[in-house]
């Protein structure tokens, strides 16, 4: 199909809504208020919906929809959910979280695979290149802040706190390190894609050092289950390229990235390991250094002390009453809460709380919605990338893009195993999962 004028405006609109998804898990959302949030939300959702009918009006076929098995069990999924939080009925809330799911399926998973099936693959690529090139930058941005809440030791910008995080253990604009880790995880990915895919190799050293100096907040924020996402992503890359196309391997690693990555680590390694400079630096700022910091090291040590953090508390839990879940979960009840010291299981400060985190999708779809939950969902999830594995072994050739997507794929999978990820549910990490569902969807049909 030819690519529209057009889809340079959906690409953006994308890449927008999942940034903007993203701030759910800023400091500074207070600031905003969740009203205005899903106003924007709501209102950048049906912009983009009517970008994809206007733009591929002639290509939308419905039959065509419910032709894929793949978009059956989709819909199985979405009734299966519904069904379960309506039979464990917590009123308004209920509903509204039924109509969250449907809204955010419809949109983010079936128009947006009307328009990655309609555009080609170059399309794609630069659908792909837009996107990561838009949440690379801003995770530029947040890294910029990030480092001054290093360097300073101060959450105060313009007189603004921008979180109440300890700034020695920076989290950016977010209200926690996990928040800000997730964001760099799925930054630094697109940041490779971003260099890779980009036409004008002198910007490309540039990219590469904006990558490093991500990695290294990363370091920082010590978010354990992103920086094993992100090795994990980079390790099964490279040794793809080794494989597959090294021209891609000697692109990354040339004379002049090398030269790129040695100084980046000298800089970087110098301003997180010997922070000498601070006295000077705050007193030129007139920044009173507050005191109680820790290292990185010191909090990994912390942090490795603590092994699962209490979340096998939670998982326990859950495995000891299975019997109260195993049927129909119990919808948005959280029966958790009651069974568990949530003050000293995950922090002082969720206590009085009505719903936490099961810090595991698959407990969270046990939890909510019964063993056929976890089934639907582990169908929904393995889909494509067994079907493009599939493809890539009947047809006996690697393919990069094919490679890539499942290494994508199984880091989020890895993630998920500390965190959650629930389809259907607003936030970087849902949104992200779901439109890269409808993205690789389209890949199987080519």
């Amino acid at each position: 199909m030819n690519y529209y004028k057009n889809n340079k405006l959906i690409d953006f609109m994308i890449a927008f809504i999942i940034i903007f998804s993203s701030i759910t898990g800023w400091y500074s959302l207070d600031y905003m208020g969740m009203k205005v949030f899903w106003i924007i939300f709501f209102v950048d959702s049906f912009i983009l919906t009517g970008l994809v009918f206007y733009n591929f009006k002639n290509e939308i076929s419905i039959r065509a929809i419910f032709k894929s098995k793949f978009n059956i069990v989709v819909l199985i999924y979405c009734l299966w959910v519904s069904f379960t939080y309506l039979a464990n009925y917590q009123g308004k809330s209920s509903l509204l979280y039924i109509f969250k799911i449907w809204f955010i399926i419809l949109i983010y998973f079936f128009i947006l695979q009307i328009y990655f099936s309609n555009i080609d693959e170059q399309g794609k690529k630069r659908t792909l290149f837009r996107i990561a090139k838009y949440i690379y930058l801003l995770g530029i941005f947040n890294s910029v802040i990030a480092l001054y809440q290093f360097l300073t030791l101060s959450n105060s910008i313009f007189g603004i706190i921008v979180t109440d995080w300890p700034s020695f253990n920076p989290a950016a604009m977010y209200g926690n390190v996990n928040g800000f880790g997730t964001y760099l995880f799925i930054s630094i990915i697109s940041g490779f894609y971003y260099m890779l895919t980009y036409s004008k190799p002198k910007f490309k050293p540039l990219i590469l050092f904006g990558i490093f100096f991500q990695c290294y907040m990363l370091y920082l924020t010590v978010a354990r289950t992103s920086i094993v996402a992100v090795v994990s992503f980079t390790i099964l890359s490279i040794i793809l390229f080794l494989i597959k196309d090294k021209t891609i391997f000697n692109q990354i690693f040339n004379r002049k990235n090398i030269g790129v990555i040695i100084l980046a680590n000298l800089i970087f390694l110098s301003m997180v390991k010997f922070p000498s400079y601070r006295e000077t630096l705050n007193s030129l700022l007139n920044l009173n250094i507050a005191g109680g910091e820790r290292t990185a090291e010191d909090l990994l040590k912390e942090k490795n002390d603590k092994g699962l953090n209490h979340r096998d508390i939670i998982w326990k839990a859950v495995l000891r009453d299975y019997k109260e879940y195993a049927a129909l979960g119990d919808g948005l009840k959280y029966n958790i809460i009651s069974k568990i010291d949530i003050a000293n299981t995950i922090s002082e400060r969720s206590r009085g709380v009505d719903r936490i985190s099961y810090h595991n999708t698959l407990f969270r779809y046990f939890a909510s919605n019964g063993l056929l939950g976890v089934i639907l969902f582990v169908a929904i999830y393995a889909f494509v990338p067994l079907n493009l594995f599939i493809k890539m072994i009947k047809r006996r050739e690697l393919n990069i893009r094919y490679c890539l997507a499942i290494n994508f794929f199984i880091c989020i999978f890895m993630y998920m195993q500390m965190e959650e990820v629930y389809l259907g549910e607003i936030g970087l990490m849902p949104l992200i999962t779901v439109i890269f569902m409808s993205y690789s969807s389209s890949l199987i049909k080519e």
